[in-house]
């Protein structure tokens, strides 16, 4: 003779959903079909305290909600089912012997005269993989959520490097982020989007190599008193332990990644190869002890999106002060690098050598410091 779990099984049921995205799921199995809104996922108590259902001895959740439908169109019945108190409900039935008795005890509601009899985990939907796949139960005020089954590794990664879009454009910390994800299930949690952040780092430093120069003398860290730029826990402890070290990045290196991206986008043009290069340079305060001076540099071709802080791209960063001495030792390979750009061009896949003319933007004292000049003269202008 077949138990209980046998029979359900051998029925073959189906279950049709987008769940957790959307909260419909189509139940069918053969001689009946159940939709399920499910309003109110719960959560399965400690052990001690969780409760089954008699027959398959389904897992009843607490503090859960159901809107359970069944029947033809033109009959269509529908029921809320709620497995705690809830007032302001046309038939409210309460049972604390099984969710069977409280289907029983709502048919008797529903109809005195009629013996209808109503399964209890189909009332409930309390059968459904998928709620069992996707819940949620506390200890100790703490809520834990579990997904069972293999997690798509493409998808997690594409989440995940979207979170790090996110968080740098909107300038999100790491902290801020963490409390989003606490809320939203659907969220990379914050380790992985860390972890993803420094796997892109990585990635970036093989494509465009990043250069450490050591600046001597020491550079002062004079107080001031202007405005703070930057406020990132992490970034001010990078800047701090990099006192007396500078970091550069090859032009060239940057160009040959930018290249094929700009032709696809039809900024550049092959038939054209000229490219409009314009290096900039200035102090920013990290913190009221602690500055950096940083240069940049960005393709005036793609004029459109000049604007956007993304299209400037750092090829000379250090934290200190704005000093001919430091400057002359972090600019040197930069000025012979741009000389050379300058004369030979870049040559870069198809044999086609790109044509450079570089424009350059500071403010005075910036160019002053780099020119060793006290003064603008005839020469050499304010930019």
């Amino acid at each position: 003779m077949e138990n209980s779990d046998q029979l359900f099984k051998r029925k073959n049921p189906t279950e049709i959903h987008n769940y957790p995205k959307k909260s419909i799921i189509q139940y069918s199995e053969p001689g009946r079909s159940y939709t399920y809104k499910i309003i109110e996922e719960g959560y399965y108590p400690p052990a001690t305290y969780l409760k089954y259902t008699k027959g398959q001895s389904f897992r009843i959740p607490d503090n859960y909600e159901v809107e359970t439908s069944w029947g033809k169109p033109k009959k269509l019945q529908t029921v809320r089912c709620l497995i705690k108190y809830v007032e302001k409900i046309q038939y409210h039935v309460k049972s604390e012997k099984s969710s069977s008795d409280a289907a029983v005890l709502y048919a008797k509601a529903l109809n005195p005269e009629k013996k209808t009899r109503y399964s209890g985990p189909h009332f409930f939907g309390l059968y459904l993989e998928v709620l069992q796949q996707s819940i949620e139960f506390n200890i100790k005020e703490k809520s834990f959520h579990f997904s069972i089954g293999e997690e798509n590794n493409e998808e997690t990664k594409w989440k995940a490097r979207a979170a790090v879009q996110v968080c740098d454009k909107s300038q999100i910390t790491c902290e801020s982020y963490r409390t989003l994800a606490s809320i939203s299930q659907d969220l990379p949690r914050e380790w992985k989007v860390s972890a993803e952040r420094k796997e892109i780092t990585h990635e970036m430093k093989e494509i465009i190599p990043i250069s450490l120069v050591n600046l001597e003398p020491s550079l002062p860290n004079d107080p001031v008193n202007s405005e703070i730029h930057i406020n990132n826990s992490d970034v001010i402890d990078n800047v701090q332990q990099s006192i007396g070290k500078g970091g550069r990045r090859d032009i060239i290196n940057i160009l040959k990644y930018l290249i094929p991206g700009l032709l696809k986008r039809k900024v550049l043009d092959i038939t054209n190869p000229i490219i409009h290069l314009r290096i900039s340079g200035d102090r920013r305060n990290v913190r009221r002890k602690v500055k950096q001076v940083m240069v940049t540099c960005s393709i005036l071709n793609d004029i459109d999106n000049l604007h956007q802080p993304e299209n400037h791209y750092t090829i000379v960063l250090y934290p200190g002060i704005e000093k001919y001495e430091t400057l002359h030792i972090i600019l040197d390979p930069l000025i012979v690098e741009l000389r050379k750009l300058k004369e030979e061009g870049l040559e870069y896949d198809q044999g086609v050598k790109w044509k450079i003319e570089l424009y350059f933007s500071s403010d005075w004292k910036f160019l002053a410091i780099c020119l060793e000049i006290n003064a603008a003269n005839s020469k050499y202008f304010c930019p």
